[in-house]
């Protein structure tokens, strides 16, 4: 009789130790896409001043005065896989990033290990993210335009710029590395 309440108890405490391990890392999981859904819904409402009351800078203009910008420093979780402005880089679930737009890049899509894309549409006719990159000491959209990819977690800080480009209004985004044409 002991021997079969004794086996009967240590499946149950396995069994409650199991139950807990897989509780605590689906817990982790949504701890860090919180955590990064908080830090893009700051961006969101920063840009949506910026862009109602800011001016944008013509990057076809050599001469043109800077645009609005920001500056946001973000604190993502060490678990994160990406974080996409303008596109998914995984639309194909293969592991292989692209920078490809979405919707002319008015979108942001994120991943934390264990997770799934979580994705944030913002407002089509203000928010279009473009990457952007150096050239003559200015900057400007890169090539044709594509999405701004992070792919790792920790402290990260962006430039977000309005720009203007053939009358169209875009949100240009760089690291904050010191280069400031």
């Amino acid at each position: 009789m002991i021997p079969v309440r004794l086996i009967v108890s240590i499946a149950i405490v396995a069994a409650i130790a199991f139950m807990v391990v897989i509780a605590s890392s689906n817990l982790r999981v949504l701890l860090a896409e919180q955590q990064v859904e908080k830090e893009c819904r700051s961006l969101e409402s920063s840009l949506c001043t910026m862009l109602s009351s800011g001016a944008a800078r013509d990057i076809d203009e050599t001469g043109a005065a800077e645009g609005t910008k920001r500056i946001q420093t973000f604190s993502l979780p060490d678990s994160l896989v990406y974080l996409c402005f303008g596109g998914d880089p995984d639309f194909s679930g293969t592991g292989v990033f692209q920078p490809d737009l979405i919707e002319d890049g008015t979108v942001i899509v994120y991943k934390v290990e264990g997770g799934s894309n979580k994705v944030m549409w913002l407002p089509k006719e203000t928010c279009k993210f473009r990457e952007g990159t150096i050239v003559d000491n200015k900057w400007v959209i890169a090539g044709t335009g594509q999405s701004y990819i992070i792919h790792s977690g920790g402290k990260i800080t962006l430039v977000f710029e309005c720009v203007q480009k053939s009358h169209q209004v875009y949100i240009l985004i760089h690291g904050n590395d010191g280069i400031s044409p």
